[in-house]
């Protein structure tokens, strides 16, 4: 089995989007989006320079949902996607805006009505590729009921068996983000049983932090990353990641045998910072064999100096080829 995995692409910064088709070409049974699929925030700002936090709901609607729809109907995008099964998480930049964590913003009233719209365009945006991009799988209009239903949910934890021995677990990492609290308590829960269930299997964490950076969004910096370290001790884990805009493989040997391995492919159609700085067209290839897993990272169609991984699914070591 082939995964491509990235993350961070806006439409407003590249109207093409060439990394799809680059990741096309190699075949993948599936596909793997690490967060922020849009940019809420990214210039340019609907009514000239109104930041999005500061519009009316009606307004901020329909902004988010143009966001989503010219992504959606990105060419190269909606070719792939439409061709190969694809599962999605997010992240801050289509959660709220940048770093809405530093500012509290998931318990300010004031953003309630964001929240819930963030959320009902993320759940439509999970749907509609889960239906290939069916026609009128996604909202084309404001004022759809599928995307104004007042108790929308947050995207919350979902599982995937992808088979016996391979598992896939999509985190939400922004919907319980508060304090040293990364993922909250329901969801941790959650994941323990779905680990437990299946404790000889590998399991892929998707998540749109990394685990460790010179990143203020890491998972170093919540009390979650002594849970992880913890469950690495019991299971085989590699954390699939995003956010960073580069390719990056960590792993983090724990003692006597165990490791936490992180694969990070970050940056599909965006600069380096974001709508500035060095062009990003990246993305990771994950190929299960029966005995190893192996982990290549591509920028720009071609290799990247992260180099290729190979993980020993009995040791469970990374070694470079």
């Amino acid at each position: 089995m082939k995964i491509a995995f990235t993350s961070c692409m806006s439409f407003t910064v590249f109207a093409q989007q060439p990394v799809w088709d680059q990741i096309a070409a190699q075949r993948p049974d599936r596909l793997l989006l690490l967060g922020d699929s849009i940019y809420i925030d990214g210039p340019p700002f609907p009514d000239g320079n109104i930041h999005p936090k500061k519009l009316a709901p009606v307004d901020f609607l329909q902004h988010v949902l143009e966001r989503w729809r010219t992504q959606l109907d990105q060419p190269q995008f909606r070719a792939l996607v439409k061709a190969v099964p694809t599962d999605a998480i997010w992240d801050d930049h289509d959660f709220l805006w940048d770093e809405s964590y530093g500012e509290r913003a998931i318990e300010k009233v004031v953003y309630r009505e964001n929240i819930r719209i963030s959320r009902a365009l993320f759940n439509a945006f999970c749907r509609t590729l889960d239906a290939r991009l069916a026609p009128g799988s996604f909202p084309s209009a404001y004022n759809d009921t599928r995307i104004n239903q007042p108790d929308e949910p947050p995207p919350g934890y979902r599982h995937k068996a992808l088979a016996p021995d391979l598992h896939l677990h999509l985190t939400d990492g922004r919907s319980w983000r508060i304090g040293r609290d990364l993922l909250g308590a329901a969801q941790r829960t959650q994941i323990e049983a779905r680990l437990a269930s299946a404790p000889t299997a590998v399991h892929l964490i998707a998540s749109g932090s990394v685990v460790q950076a010179d990143d203020d969004a890491r998972w170093a910096e919540f009390d979650d990353h002594a849970w992880l370290l913890a469950l690495a001790r019991r299971h085989k884990i590699l954390v699939l990641s995003g956010d960073i805009h580069a390719n990056r493989f960590k792993s983090t040997n724990l003692g006597d045998g165990h490791w936490l391995h992180d694969a990070t492919a970050s940056g599909a159609a965006v600069c380096k910072l974001v709508g500035v700085g060095s062009k990003c067209q990246n993305y990771g290839l994950l190929s299960t064999a029966p005995a190893t897993l192996r982990l290549d990272f591509f920028s720009h169609g071609t290799p990247d100096s992260v180099g290729s991984w190979a993980i020993d699914r009995n040791t469970w070591k990374a070694t470079s080829i």
